[in-house]
């Protein structure tokens, strides 16, 4: 099997740099991973990110916006896949500050994919009592696609802009924010029904929720009902398979001091650093949303 990367970065530059250099440096040592192709799709400064640095194929982006600029960077990015490695069999998809330091669990879940025919690893972007996927929406920010499948049926390009101009009103007159997440769900749904001779419209939920990995291991992403709050509401780290997704440096920090991993320079001057203001350029602290504004921004 081969098996690509695809990091995706706007401001969270440290974060992306360390990613790489446990890629590099930790998945190496795993048989399946120690040659993964990494496509890096970056819509920051140019400044920030002035060359490459351990990936293979930096792609400089425009950003139209938070949700709108994820998706360039993840259509992007598989597009660059897909032209230019077209052998590749599974492609992860690591936001900057999605950190996996226990490759084997990668190993597994990408082995389990292929022996039972699993076109994608996600989980619910939910809470233990929304855990419906479908309505939820999907994980983005660490997933892993049977990239020929995905191409092939149309998962890829999301067509989230698509999405949201036609049905803006809608969502507006509901109060409720249109998410990457949840349309990436519509989008696995009509690629199963283009991919399977589906007997029936209403069967289309259970075939697609049979052709997912569900990776248990990682719920529930949040911690309560809402998550406005990202300090109280999301779950960071789960070391039971070695993810660790803090937007800011400090616990990030405390957890590499104890892990122990030799990585790379970056990795080694936060672990050295007792001033933090330079992580990512400062913007290493949290942000506290409501209603998807943003209401504070602190340590």
């Amino acid at each position: 099997m081969k098996i690509g990367v695809l990091l995706y970065t706007y401001s969270r530059i440290d974060d992306t740099k360390i990613n790489l250099e446990i890629i590099r440096n930790v998945w190496s040592r795993n048989e399946l991973l120690k040659n993964v192709i990494v496509v890096h799709s970056y819509n920051g400064e140019k400044e920030w990110w002035p060359e490459k640095y351990l990936e293979d194929q930096l792609l400089y982006l425009d950003n139209p916006g938070h949700f709108a600029g994820a998706e360039l960077l993840i259509n992007e990015g598989i597009k660059c896949f897909s032209d230019k490695y077209p052998d590749i069999d599974y492609v992860i998809i690591l936001a900057s500050d999605t950190w996996l330091v226990k490759p084997e669990y990668i190993e597994k879940v990408i082995k389990q994919m292929q022996n039972e025919q699993k076109y994608l690893a996600t989980c619910p972007w939910g809470t233990k009592e929304k855990d419906n996927m479908w309505n939820i929406g999907m994980a983005i920010d660490f997933a892993i696609f049977d990239l020929k499948w995905a191409t092939k049926f149309g998962v890829f390009p999301i067509r989230y802009t698509e999405f949201k101009e036609k049905y803006s009103e809608v969502f507006d007159y509901k109060d409720e924010t249109i998410y990457p997440e949840r349309v990436l769900a519509v989008r696995f749904k009509q690629a199963i029904m283009k991919s399977t001779n589906m007997p029936s419209d209403n069967l289309v939920t259970k075939v697609a929720t049979e052709h997912v990995y569900r990776m248990t291991e990682r719920e529930p992403v949040h911690d309560e009902k809402r998550w406005f709050v990202i300090k109280k509401g999301r779950k960071m780290y789960f070391p039971e398979i070695g993810l660790l997704t803090h937007h800011e440096p400090k616990p990030k920090q405390k957890l590499l001091k104890q892990l122990k991993l030799k990585l790379g320079e970056n990795a080694e001057k936060l672990m050295k650093s007792s001033d933090l203001t330079y992580y990512n350029n400062g913007v290493g602290k949290l942000r506290y949303f409501k209603g998807g504004k943003e209401i504070g921004y602190g340590d």
